[in-house]
């Protein structure tokens, strides 16, 4: 196996995509592909455990605020990144608890409706402790975000039988 340097990471801002050709696409698909590219990668993240929980709490903060004013754009746009950030974080419960609020959030603002207060908090108060829980990937963490997708199944089938009723 050959010793390679890392690449530098380059920060892309909200909204500004980069754009390749076919073929550099192409090229980076088959390096995502290699084995040694996933190993590599692997022990990058491994190595960054730490920061990457520094950066889920980071937003899980950002979060807790935001949802003081009830703003649902803002409160997906913070949980859509402590799910992106959280597996990699060794938090999986973070992680799935974010995603079943991401997919309240965004079913509930496509239907045009508000968000219930109450959801979101109960949502975030378990992000918040799965977050900082010693051993948040037990058996428990599993559970909260089962129960909690399936809260948001019957809220989301509320506002189904509630739109198909007008």
């Amino acid at each position: 196996m050959s010793e390679r340097k890392p690449a530098a990471a380059t920060m892309i801002q909200p909204g500004a995509y980069p754009v390749m050709s076919s073929a550099a696409a192409m090229g980076l698909m088959r390096a995502l592909r290699d084995p040694e590219t996933s190993l590599a990668a692997a022990r990058v993240i491994a190595d960054h455990a730490a920061e990457l929980r520094t950066a889920v709490l980071a937003h899980i903060d950002r979060v807790e605020e935001v949802a003081q004013i009830l703003d649902p754009a803002a409160i997906y746009e913070q949980a859509h990144e402590i799910r992106g950030l959280a597996g990699n974080a060794g938090l999986a419960a973070t992680g799935r608890i974010s995603n079943v609020l991401c997919r309240y959030l965004d079913a509930v603002m496509r239907a045009g409706k508000a968000p219930q207060r109450g959801v979101v908090a109960l949502h975030l108060e378990a992000i918040a402790r799965a977050a900082h829980a010693e051993d948040e990937a037990t058996r428990l963490g599993d559970a909260v975000a089962n129960e909690l997708s399936q809260l948001v199944d019957r809220k989301l089938a509320e506002i189904n039988e509630s739109d198909a009723q007008r």
